[in-house]
C-alpha cells in the first residue's frame, strides 16, 4: 500500500504510570486524505488482488472468473482500520495478517485481540473502541468483560492469552523474519511485547478520555503501552469516515 495516513494534530501527550497517552485530532481533509488507506485495511485490498489474480491465472482453463465477495463494514470496524493506519503509520506498526482473512462468513466478527503484529522487533498486540459517546471517560473504556480497560488488561498480565495469539501468528506468518526475531525476544522475557489501546472518537478533544484507565490499568513494563486517542470532526466525523470509506470500496 503506498498510501500513508496523514499525522494529524498533537493535541495532548504525557506518561502515567508507565501508560504512554496522547490525543491526536484530524480535520475532515484529513479524513478524505485518510479514506483509501482505512479502505485497503477495511477491505483487505492486497488479500483481494491476490486472491483475484490467483483466479485470473486458471482462466485459460476456462472458468469465468468470480467477483470477490467483500465484506460489508460498520463504524466499528471503520475506526479499528483508521486505528490500525494511524499505528502503521506513526508507530512502525506491522500488522501483516488481515482479519478479514480468518472470516467464514462475511457479515460476522472475530473473537480476540483486534490487533496482532509486531512493533520494534516485538510482538504488538491493539485493542480498539470506536465511541462518539458524550462522556469522558466514554463507557467503553470502562465496561466489564469487553471494555479496553479489561482488554488491555487481560492483554497485559494474561500470558495463556497472549500465547494464543502468539500462535495464532504463527500459522500466518511463521516464515517471516519479524515472527522469528519477537518470538525469540519473547521467549528470553514474556515481558517483552507491546500493547496498544485505541480510541476513535467525534468529540470535544479531552484528556480526561483516559482518566478511566489512568485509574485502573496496571501496565506489564515501563512505556510498553500506549493510549492513542484520534480525534474525528466532532459530531460527525466517525459517520464522515465511514463514508468516505465506502466511496472507495470500488478501488479496493
Amino acid at each position: 500500500m503506498s498510501e500513508i495516513l496523514p499525522a494529524g494534530k498533537a493535541n495532548y501527550q504525557e506518561t502515567h504510570n508507565g501508560m504512554c497517552i496522547q490525543g491526536i485530532s484530524y480535520s475532515e481533509e484529513d479524513l478524505n486524505q485518510s479514506a483509501q488507506v482505512v479502505a485497503n485495511i477495511c477491505f483487505d485490498t492486497r488479500g483481494q488482488e491476490d486472491f483475484e489474480n490467483y483466479i485470473l491465472s486458471l482462466s485459460d482453463t476456462g472458468f469465468s472468473p468470480i467477483k470477490t465477495i467483500l465484506p460489508k463494514i460498520r463504524d466499528w470496524q471503520v475506526g479499528e482500520g483508521f486505528a490500525e493506519a494511524y499505528l502503521t503509520a506513526h508507530f512502525s506498526c506491522d500488522f501483516p495478517w488481515s482479519n478479514n482473512r480468518d472470516l467464514k462468513n462475511p457479515n460476522s466478527s472475530l473473537t480476540g485481540a483486534d490487533m496482532v503484529g509486531f512493533h520494534q522487533g516485538e510482538f504488538a498486540f491493539g485493542e480498539v473502541k470506536t465511541s462518539n459517546e458524550q462522556r469522558y471517560p466514554p463507557q467503553v473504556t470502562s465496561k466489564k468483560g469487553d471494555g479496553l480497560n479489561a482488554q488491555l488488561k487481560k492483554l497485559c498480565h494474561d500470558h495463556d492469552g497472549r500465547w494464543l495469539l502468539v500462535q495464532y501468528l504463527f500459522h500466518r506468518v511463521k516464515g517471516t523474519i519479524e515472527y522469528k526475531k519477537a518470538c525469540i525476544a519473547y521467549l528470553k522475557n514474556n515481558h517483552n511485547f507491546y500493547v496498544f489501546g485505541v480510541l476513535v472518537r467525534d468529540v470535544d478533544i479531552k484528556i480526561n478520555d483516559w482518566d478511566y484507565l489512568k485509574k485502573h490499568l496496571e501496565v506489564h513494563g515501563e512505556t510498553r503501552v500506549s493510549l492513542v486517542a484520534l480525534y474525528l470532526p466532532k459530531n460527525d466525523g466517525i459517520q464522515k469516515l465511514h463514508a468516505a470509506v465506502l466511496s472507495k470500496e470500488a478501488k479496493s
